[in-house]
């Protein structure tokens, strides 16, 4: 056994008490066995003092208005990070258009950008493009726009990076890599979108389910849904299925909302192997070696699905902020959602908790980073520690790091752009 299976192991040992605690559906109201196990993460959390007012959010939601205004036959308009005749840009938000129709936007921008970019698209794929100066005036094409016969870099869907802790409420070892996906959105049309989800690692050695709830988005609004690639993430995987019947591919979740299906088995969707019946559960893309039967590289999956609303929802109109993807993890008789922090205590198909668990504290056992390409922390390694004035980790840098962004969310919020190459994978 290596050490780093071995620390687990003696950290799940050590918490085994305050698991029982929580366990058992009766106990859960308890308010002793709440504090013992909150006084239990103020201890292993990797900063010592958070900032009170943190949300752990690194985006901020932006709106600005624009005209169609070109002699062309438009049929969208984009917002864009950068201009793509000169460099590589993202969709921040889309919606359809035609020639000198005015709409309003609403989009997503990393709190590190300054500068956005507003194009109109015609039916055959030309790009109109403006920089913003003033996001609160119409952004009109009568002047401004960019034009070039160069090379042209065909702009991208805005991707962000989620990563999961497996042990909520409980603390975990916080590398953040016990499930790591990508998503990414698009608007085919206007009562469609489309999720682009990419399972990127599994650094865990336990069963763990996945799922996304669409924020605000009554399950009676969705129509279909479907996959693209015609194959689940979990396709084959026999037995009984964890938390959603095996022949749908979304449901209606606890409050109402729709809840699309991912993955039954997080293992079993990146490497569908079993040993005498059993699923395999290595280190998946966590570990840069391998180790028999304990850490395997393998290549990510990706499916896309596609979401058809009934008439009156607008796909444009739903931000990558109402994407609510997360985990499930079991422990005896519960099944545990684990959230980014935004969603912390939704309770979408479990019911698990009758409390709020570490409110004060504000902490995240689930973080969304706005890069398609971040590197998460390698296996046992944690994201980033600030403890009694020390700071390591795989997002250590000072000035520009994760403890430091935990301790006041108006610094270091560029901490995602700075790894220490050796201790990320």
């Amino acid at each position: 056994m290596t050490m780093i299976r071995t620390l687990k192991s003696i950290v799940l040992a050590g918490t085994a008490v305050a698991l029982m605690a929580v366990i058992n559906v009766g106990c859960r109201d308890m308010e002793g066995d709440q504090e013992q196990i909150r006084k239990m993460n103020l201890e292993r959390f990797p900063i010592d003092t958070i900032d009170t007012e943190h949300d752990w959010n690194l985006v901020e939601t932006m709106a600005t208005t624009i005209l169609a205004d070109v002699d062309d036959n438009v049929a969208r308009v984009q917002v864009l990070t950068a201009n793509p005749y000169e460099t590589d840009a993202e969709i921040l938000a889309e919606t359809f258009a035609t020639k000198g129709e005015k709409v309003s936007m609403i989009f997503e921008m990393p709190l590190t950008s300054k500068d956005f970019y507003v194009a109109a698209v015609t039916r055959q794929g030309r790009y109109y493009v403006k920089k913003v100066t003033d996001a609160g005036i119409v952004q009109s094409f009568a002047d401004g726009v960019v034009m070039s016969e160069g090379n042209f870099h065909t702009p991208i869907y805005q991707t962000f990076t989620f990563l999961f802790e497996e042990d909520f409420p409980l603390p975990g070892d916080f590398d953040f890599n016990d499930v790591v996906l990508r998503i990414s959105r698009q608007v085919p049309s206007q009562n469609m979108l489309k999720l682009t989800v990419t399972l990127d690692a599994v650094g865990s050695n336990k069963k763990l389910a996945a799922a996304i709830r669409l924020d605000d988005v009554l399950y009676d609004q969705v129509a279909e849904v479907t996959i693209d690639e015609g194959l689940r993430f979990d396709e084959g995987l026999e037995g009984q299925r964890f938390f959603i019947d095996d022949k749908l591919l979304w449901k209606k979740g606890l409050t109402g909302e729709a809840v699309i299906n991912l993955f039954d088995d997080a293992h079993w969707s990146l490497n569908p192997e079993q040993s005498d019946g059993i699923v395999s559960r290595p280190f998946l893309n966590t570990r840069k070696y391998e180790v028999n039967g304990e850490s395997m590289t393998v290549e990510p999956q990706t499916r896309t699905y596609t979401i058809r609303f009934n008439e009156g929802v607008d796909a444009s109109k739903i931000l990558m902020s109402q994407i609510d993807p997360f985990i499930i993890e079991a422990y005896s008789s519960l099944s545990m959602e684990v959230h980014t922090y935004c969603y912390k205590f939704v309770e979408s198909l479990w019911h698990y908790t009758s409390g709020s668990y570490n409110t004060d504290e504000r902490m995240a056992w689930a973080l969304m980073v706005p890069d398609a390409k971040f590197r998460y922390p390698a296996e046992g390694i944690t994201i980033g520690r600030y403890r009694n004035g020390e700071i390591f980790g795989a997002y250590s840098r000072y000035y520009h790091s994760f403890g430091e962004w935990g301790r006041n969310h108006e610094k270091a919020i560029d901490w995602w752009q700075y790894p220490t190459s050796a201790q990320v994978y």
